[in-house]
C-alpha cells in the first residue's frame, strides 16, 4: 500500500527523521506505514502536509484541540503572554483562573493540581491513592488508555514491553463493563486495591461506560476502601460537568488533559480535599510533586480561553454534529460492502471493519485490521484526516459543509478498498 497523492517531500523528511530517531517518530501512535505525512501547517479544520495536500482534520491532534487549530482567540491570548514571560517558578494568577473554571465543571472535585500531560496526571492520581490507603495494587479495564506510564498498561501486550513482571502483579485487568468480573477481581484482591482507574467512554473503539458498572465501581471501592479514579483526560469534551456526569457517578480522583490546555501540553488532577492536600507542601510526610512547566502561563493561558469558548451549548452541538457525521460514515461504509458499526460518544467517533457485529468491549475492537488499514490511507489520498486505528472527533469549527464533505471523501476512500480487497493491485 501506498499514497496516491504527492508527498515528495513527506518522504524525504522521514528519512531525514530516521537517520535521528527510531522509525524517524517520536510518537508510537502516529506511525503507520508507508510513512506518516509531514503536516506543515493547521487553520480551523484543515490542515496541509509539506508537499501543499489539504485535509479536513477529524483527529485535532487526538482531541486535544477541540478548537481546532490556531483559534484566533487562543493565539491572541499566546501572542499577549509571551512577552510577559512563558515559565515561572512561582503560582500565578492565570493558574488559579484555569483550576477554578475546572472545578466548576467537575462537581465531584473540591481541589485541583496540574501536571504537564495527561500520563503524568495518572501517575500522581494514583501515587496519591497510594499514600491515602496505604495500598499499592489497582484495577483498571483491558484496552483502558491511561497514558504512557508502565504501571496502567493498556493491555499486557506489545504496548507492555518492557515493563518488569512485578509492576504487573500491581495491576489487575477487568473486561470494560463487565460488573461480575470486576466483583470477583475485588472478592479477591480487594484489600490490596488502593484504586479502581477507569475511562468513562473506553477510548479504543469509543465504547460508552454502562452506569451499572460504574456504579458498581463506586459501591466496591467503599466498600474495601479503594479510591475510585475516573480518566477524563478525553471525555471532559462530552459533557459540561464531564462524562461522569452522564453516567451518574461520583469518583474520588479525576484525571484530566487535552482541551484544559487549548492545545499546548498540560494535565490536571483533581479530587477530594481530604486525598489532594496529601499534595500540600506544608503538610509532614506529603506527596511530593513537582514539574518545571507544571502550570505554565502560556499553557494556562491558552486553556482558560479553552474553556470559555467550550460552553454547554456548544458541547451539544458539536456533539449532534459528531452524531450526523456518525450515521453518515456508517452509510458510506455499508454502501461499499465494508462492515462494522461506527461507534459514537459525544463528540468521539471510531469507525470499526472486519470487527464484531456489536461492540462491547476491548476484544471486539480489531485494531489490527487490513480494511482499515488500507480504508485510512485512501482517506489520506482523498483529503480526510482521522487516526490509522479508525479514531476521529468533531471539534467546534467543523462546519456541517466540512462535514459532509468528510463523508464524501470516505465513501471515496471505501470505494476504492472495496475495489483493492476484489482485485487486489
Amino acid at each position: 500500500m501506498n499514497y496516491r497523492i504527492d508527498t515528495t517531500r513527506s518522504r524525504a523528511l522521514s528519512e531525514r527523521l530516521k537517520r535521528a530517531m527510531p522509525a524517524g517518530d517520536t510518537r508510537s501512535v502516529t506511525y503507520h506505514p508507508p510513512y506518516p505525512l509531514a503536516i506543515a501547517r493547521g487553520e480551523g479544520a484543515t490542515i496541509w502536509d509539506a508537499d501543499g495536500n489539504r485535509f479536513i482534520d477529524l483527529l485535532n491532534n487526538y482531541t486535544s484541540l477541540v478548537h481546532g487549530h490556531a483559534h484566533p482567540e487562543i493565539v491572541a491570548a499566546l501572542t499577549a503572554q509571551a512577552p510577559l514571560g512563558t515559565a515561572f517558578p512561582a503560582p500565578s494568577e492565570l493558574q488559579a483562573e484555569v483550576a477554578e473554571r475546572i472545578l466548576e465543571r467537575i462537581q465531584s472535585a473540591d481541589l485541583v493540581r496540574f501536571t504537564n500531560s495527561g500520563s503524568e496526571a495518572v501517575l500522581q492520581a494514583v501515587r496519591v491513592a497510594r499514600a491515602h490507603t496505604g495500598r499499592v495494587e489497582i484495577v483498571k479495564a483491558d484496552g483502558g488508555y491511561h497514558g504512557s506510564w508502565e504501571q496502567v498498561p493498556m493491555t499486557f501486550g506489545p504496548a507492555s514491553t518492557g515493563t518488569p513482571d512485578f509492576v504487573r502483579d500491581l495491576v489487575h485487568m477487568v473486561p470494560y463493563n463487565s460488573v461480575d468480573a470486576l466483583e470477583a477481581v475485588m472478592a479477591e484482591r480487594g484489600e490490596q486495591i488502593a484504586a479502581l482507574i477507569f475511562e468513562p467512554v473506553l477510548g479504543e473503539g469509543v465504547i460508552a461506560g454502562d452506569p451499572a458498572f460504574f456504579a458498581a465501581a463506586r459501591r466496591l471501592a467503599d466498600r474495601y476502601g479503594a479510591l475510585l479514579i475516573i480518566d477524563e483526560v478525553v471525555t471532559l469534551r462530552l459533557a459540561w460537568h464531564g462524562y461522569q456526569s452522564v453516567l451518574g457517578v461520583r469518583p474520588d480522583l479525576t484525571t484530566l488533559g487535552k482541551i484544559i490546555g487549548g492545545g499546548l501540553p498540560v494535565g490536571a488532577v483533581a479530587g477530594r480535599a481530604d486525598v489532594m492536600e496529601r499534595f500540600a507542601p506544608n503538610r509532614a510526610g506529603f506527596v511530593s510533586h513537582s514539574g518545571t512547566f507544571n502550570g505554565n502561563p502560556m499553557t494556562m493561558a491558552a486553556g482558560r480561553v479553552s474553556l470559555d469558548l467550550l460552553t454547554a451549548p456548544e458541547v451539544d452541538r458539536i456533539n449532534d454534529v459528531a452524531a450526523r457525521l456518525g450515521a453518515g460514515l456508517h452509510e458510506a461504509l455499508e454502501e461499499n460492502g465494508l462492515t462494522g458499526p461506527v461507534t459514537v460518544a459525544g463528540s468521539l467517533l471510531h469507525l470499526h471493519l472486519q470487527a464484531a457485529p456489536e461492540i462491547r468491549t476491548f476484544a471486539d475492537v480489531n485494531l489490527e485490521s487490513e480494511h482499515l488499514a488500507r480504508l485510512h490511507l485512501a482517506g489520506l489520498d482523498e483529503g480526510v484526516y482521522f487516526a490509522p486505528r479508525g479514531t476521529l472527533n468533531v471539534s467546534t469549527v467543523l462546519d456541517e459543509e466540512s462535514a459532509a464533505a468528510a463523508v464524501a471523501a470516505v465513501r471515496r476512500a471505501a470505494a476504492r478498498v472495496a475495489e483493492e480487497v476484489v482485485q487486489p493491485a
